[in-house]
This record gives C-alpha cells, structure tokens and sequence, in this order.
C-alpha cells in the first residue's frame, strides 16, 4: 500500500490534537477504566429516539460502544463488518454508535447510517467518552459486560467481522457467569482435529505430542515435497499459535537440530523454536527446507516446542510451516557449520552510502519533524534510487529485526538483505514530479515489540527539500559537512509559481486554523492557516483545486465550495460564517 508523505501524517496529527472529539466533560480522565462499573448514561439517537444503558443491558447480554466522527476513515472502514457481525448477534448484542464531532447533525447522521446500512444504533457521544477513557484517537471501542462492567477498550479500526464475532462470542450465552476482561480480542478456538501423538512422533521421527490447550491449534501430518512431516493447522487465522511438543533426551556437547521449511508472511508470522520454555529462534518469510541446531549444554530430557505464531493483520505464501524432523546429534560441529551465517558488529547503524547522497540538517522549530520521525537522519540523494546499510550487533536476531520501507510500503526481514560486509537494500525515491510526495523514508526496527525505529529520510534533490520546508513551515536546512544555511524564504524559480490562500469570516476578519485540501488530479496535500488566517506555498504552476476539509471549532463552511487557484500563481480567498 503507498504510504502517506509527512504532510498528511502531520494532517492527522493536526486532526488528532485540534478535534472537538478530545474536548471537554465532565466525567475526570481516566475514571474509566478495564474492570470499572460504567455509569447509566441516556444517549440520544438521530432519528429522535432515547434510551439509557441500563435499559438495554435489560434485554441484551453486552453493549459495544464505539466512538467515532464522520470524517474518520479508519471509522468509515470498520463500520461494514460491525454491521455484519451485528446482523449476526442482535438478539443479544446492543451497538451504540456515538459520533463525538459536535458538527455531526442529525441529517448528517441520518445520511451517514442510511449510506452504510446501519442498523443499531447512532447517535451522538453526550458522555465524553474518550475524555473518561483517557484516549485521544479514534474509532474508539468499549464493551460493557450484563454486570454494567467495563470489560474491553481497545482504539483503532477492526478489519475483519470475525474479530467482531469473537469478541461477542465471550459475553453471550448462559454460561457467562461474572465479568471476564479482555485486553485483545480473543483467537478462533480450534476446530481442527489433532494427530494422534503416534502418527506425530513417525512423522518427526522422535517423541512427540499435540499441544493440549483450547487456544492452541494442533499440528496435523501430511506429505509435503514428497516428505511425511507435520504441519501447522492455523492457516488463515488471525491472532493464532499452532504448535507441537517434542521430548528429546540429550547429552552435553550434543545439538538438537530441527529441519523444517516456512512460507509465511515476512516479519509478524513465525515459526518459533523454543526449548525448555525459552525461545532459541525465529523464522518467518519463505525458507526452503533448511536445519537448525542448537547447543546442548547439560545431558537431560529437553522438551522443545515448535509453534507457528500468526498475527491479526496479513497472511502471505502458504502460511504454514512444516516440521520434518527434530533429532540429537554428536557432531555438534557439522550441524552448527548449517546454521545461516549472519554478519555483526559491535554498535548497531543504519546510513545512507549513495556516493551522490549528502546528510542534511532541518531546523525544526515547532517539533513537527521530531515528533512525527523521532530522531531520523535526512539526506539529500541526488538520485531516483538510494543505497542503504545497516550492521547489527550479535543480540539483534536478523530474523527478527525488519526494515519498512515506505517507497513501495514493504516490510522486509534483515536475514533477506544479509551480504558478507552487512546489510544492504537498494530502493526508490520519491519525488513530487512523480508520485506527489516530497521524500521517502525506511525505518529499521530492531524486532516486533514496538522499540523505536532508526530513520532515514531521503530527498530526491534539493528542489524537493525546499518545497518540503515550506509546506511544512520548517525553518533553514544545511548540508551537515557545511555550516552556512540555505533559504528556505518563498522565493518561485521558473518552473514554480507561488500562491497563498486566505480564510476570513463574513465580516472580513482572518479565520485561523481552517484545514484545508489542495489537489491536482492525482494528489491531494492538507495545509492549516495560520494565526493571520492564510497560508503560502510554492508549487509547479497548475490549476489546483483548493477546498475546505474542517473549519475550526464556531466557524461554519460549506464543504462543497471549491477555489481553483490561477494557473501562474495568487490567491483565493474562503468566507466562512460564524455560528
């Protein structure tokens, strides 16, 4: 998927920070909580109807609550499979749906569920429920359970009905007996039938056994590639674990050595090679059938789990992986000479080395680069393509560590850029001639669990840099082998023009803070008028097309009134009326 220019990720962040739906209430912050008794509330739908929590917890087993705003596209995304799932559970399940932009009228509300056929309820947030969650993005999900207690909250958009229906198939039923918290949305229970532990063992030639639990899926046997090996079974689901338990007896100086092949999605779904509850290694990608061995320290029984671990987001190749054999062998040297070779360094780094790329510096007033990259390094590359490397120290797992590259928007495993002096990848950048977007950039992340990345920002020329400075009101920017800044000041060259837009109410007064959307016929990037109620750019000459996409908070617009800018640069001016 293209990824978003820094322009629209500082746009959300602009949305995020000014919307109304963060606003004020008052219920104190963070006086809801996972396990807290939810207040009784009266929430008032579109069409003129109300009704309180306590009367629909009186004919249904849970409420979902979900805050959202008509101008979310996440909100917009996730609202056809709650629907679904809905039209699924509406015996038992109640959705309350609660816009919490105050500009969402009720005709807005009404052409909104009549547009996506929504059938539960719709109406406006009167609670402040973000407020009393403490949480400052949307859409926004809480459950509350038959007790009145709050028993999930979660931010960010569903994307499938089964996440819908798993999370409802806790809360329903007879059987649910006192309040059950969640942090995540539950796994598809398994409804594959496991292998007998005589038909794993022959297949993985030692002592093995399905993994007895609820959650876990079992490994089954088949004949992959003209082998009788096992397989994992979860093919397909988000949210799993497949796994299989293997006992070894072994002696010190011994290897336990695994052969198996994957082919799954690079990065997030794995095969995990764990022995005696601890985890020896990932793999993840596409593996033909290769071996890994690992060193037997003290002579005992060794119990070694190997288990596929998906997540909720994607699913790639087969997405599966097979156990051929698990076995102990004394020649500890022969089989560690076949684990893959990976090359380290004392310090972790992460550089640009195009020989026309040059490091640059942005002076960065309001905080805008470092709040949206963190501490990146940005380059000016004098190209359409940029070399990148990398060297990792010997506790990265280059299985593991992954780059994402938002060139092309792919999330690549380090082991698959490995070469004998470090890791290197090659990949486009951007320009606005080309693609609309000013910069591209790679993130390198150590592993999965949410360290902050390394990154690069790369600039096609200066000509691209200088426009990113102004669009995003940044201040000078210098080569960093070279003190002596460079303007940054709007000054067009011949093939730019440069133009300004002006908001002022009906009385002639500047309006700050309007955000709005400026187009070509490809791209669109949103900008925010200033404390004088407009905003300047420099671009290639064209007819763009400039419209409101949020007044500020009083200010009223019509959001079908269009400026069409002079093709060689000037101004056009909105009137927005007050309230």
């Amino acid at each position: 998927m293209k990824r978003m220019l820094v322009f629209m990720l500082i746009a959300v962040m602009v949305i995020m920070l000014l919307s109304p739906c963060v606003a004020e209430g008052s219920i104190r912050p963070g006086s809801y909580v996972l396990g807290a008794k939810i207040n009784d509330f009266t929430f008032h739908t579109y069409d003129g109807q109300s009704a309180t929590l306590s009367e629909v917890l009186d004919k249904k087993d849970m409420v979902l609550i979900n805050i959202w705003a008509s101008w979310c596209g996440p909100c917009r995304m996730e609202f056809p499979y709650l629907q679904e799932a809905y039209a699924q559970y509406q015996d038992r399940v109640e959705v309350i749906a609660l816009s919490c932009e105050p500009t969402d009228t009720n005709q807005n509300l009404a052409q909104f569920a009549a547009q996506y056929g929504l059938t539960f309820k719709v109406g406006h947030d009167e609670v402040g429920f973000l407020r009393a969650l403490n949480i400052n993005s949307i859409p926004a999900s809480l459950v509350v359970d038959r007790f009145g207690v709050i028993c999930f909250v979660s931010t960010g958009a569903q994307t499938s009905t089964d996440s819908f229906t798993r999370l409802f198939d806790v809360f329903v039923g007879d059987d649910y007996t006192e309040s059950v918290l969640l942090t995540d949305i539950p796994s598809r229970r398994p409804d594959i039938e496991a292998a007998t532990d005589e038909e794993i063992s022959a297949a993985i030639e030692t002592r093995a056994s399905a993994v007895s639990s609820a959650n876990v899926w079992p490994m089954t046997v088949t004949n992959k590639d003209g082998r009788n090996v096992v397989v994992s079974s979860n093919k397909g689901v988000p949210s799993s674990v497949s796994a299989v338990t293997v006992t070894v007896d072994a002696c010190a100086g011994d290897a336990i050595v695994v052969k198996f092949k994957t082919s799954t999605e690079p990065v997030f779904d794995a095969l995990r090679i764990s022995v005696n509850d601890t985890v020896i290694k990932y793999f993840a990608g596409q593996h033909d059938w290769m071996t890994y061995a690992i060193p037997v320290e003290e002579t005992g029984t060794y119990t070694v789990i190997l288990s596929y671990h998906k997540d909720h987001v994607a699913d790639s190749g087969e997405d599966a992986v097979w156990v051929d054999y698990v076995a102990v062998t004394t020649d500890g040297v022969a089989a560690f000479a076949e684990n893959p070779q990976y090359p380290t360094t004392d310090a972790l780094t992460f550089e640009v080395v195009s020989p026309t790329a040059r490091q640059v510096e942005i002076d960065d007033p309001s905080g805008i680069l470092y709040n949206t990259f963190g501490p990146a390094k940005y380059y000016v590359v004098n190209s359409d393509t940029v070399d990148i490397a990398a060297s990792l120290t010997k506790d990265i797992d280059p299985e593991r560590a992954f780059l994402v590259n938002y060139f092309d928007g792919s999330y690549i495993n380090m082991a698959q850029t490995a070469t004998q002096h470090g890791y290197r990848i090659s990949t486009g950048v951007d320009s606005f001639a080309t693609t609309g977007y000013r910069c591209s950039y790679v993130m390198l992340y150590e592993d999965v669990t949410g360290k902050e990345p390394m990154i690069l920002v790369n600039f096609r020329d200066e000509e691209n840099l200088n426009g990113f400075v102004i669009e995003n009101g940044l201040g000078d920017w210098r080569y960093v082998e070279n003190d002596a800044p460079l303007s940054n000041g709007i000054s067009a060259a011949e093939d730019e023009a440069i133009y300004e837009i002006k908001c002022v109410d009906t009385a002639g007064q500047p309006v700050p803070g309007v955000m709005l959307q400026i187009c070509d016929e490809s791209t669109c990037q949103v900008v925010v008028t200033d404390e004088y109620g407009s905003y300047s750019l420099k671009l290639h000459p064209y007819a763009w097309e400039v419209h409101i996409l949020k007044a500020p908070e009083g200010y009223v617009a019509n959001p079908l009134d269009v400026m069409t800018m002079p093709v060689q640069g000037g101004s056009v001016t909105f009137v927005l009326e007050k309230k």
